[in-house]
């Protein structure tokens, strides 16, 4: 993809950030993870019982690192995908960058969830930002990367 490219993600277990590591190493993107507050914990049980709550009071957790887009035409973003959905950082970071004009490119992983299932949810909160959402691809595998960067959407 034409022009400066950044790659913004958030791993809990390690997968996600192979994820965007492979992405960076194909792509030349500079690479960022998001730090978020309240952090997300460790522990399975924990997780669980915490998306869960943020889920059902809508809770926006806050995106901590001080993001500088305006270098960046394209915006890769990594999360994994929790109970079929991405997590509430996701809404924070729609909420609070500066997405004019920028294509931003989502990326998932995820043990049972493509990315259709995030679709509907990331098209949501992209509405009146200016953003230009692509649909983005499952990056469990590399070769899903490469196939996305070979064709993207």
């Amino acid at each position: 993809m034409p022009g400066q490219s950044l790659i913004l993600y958030y791993s809990n277990s390690g997968n996600t950030k192979r994820a965007a590591q492979q992405l960076q190493t194909r792509t030349g993107a500079t690479l960022i993870e998001l730090k978020l507050a309240p952090a997300y914990p460790q522990s399975y049980f924990g997780l669980g019982l915490r998306t869960k709550r943020q889920l059902k009071k809508n809770r926006h957790p806050a995106i901590t690192n001080d993001l500088n887009l305006a270098p960046y035409t394209t915006i890769y973003l990594g999360f994994p995908t929790w109970f079929h959905r991405p997590p509430m950082f996701v809404n924070t970071f729609f909420e609070t960058a500066d997405l004019n004009g920028k294509r931003v490119v989502p990326f998932t992983t995820s043990a049972s969830s493509p990315i259709s299932e995030s679709t509907p949810y990331l098209t949501e909160m992209a509405k009146g930002t200016g953003a230009d959402l692509k649909i983005g691809f499952s990056a469990n595998y590399l070769r899903s990367i490469t196939a996305y960067l070979n064709d993207p959407v």
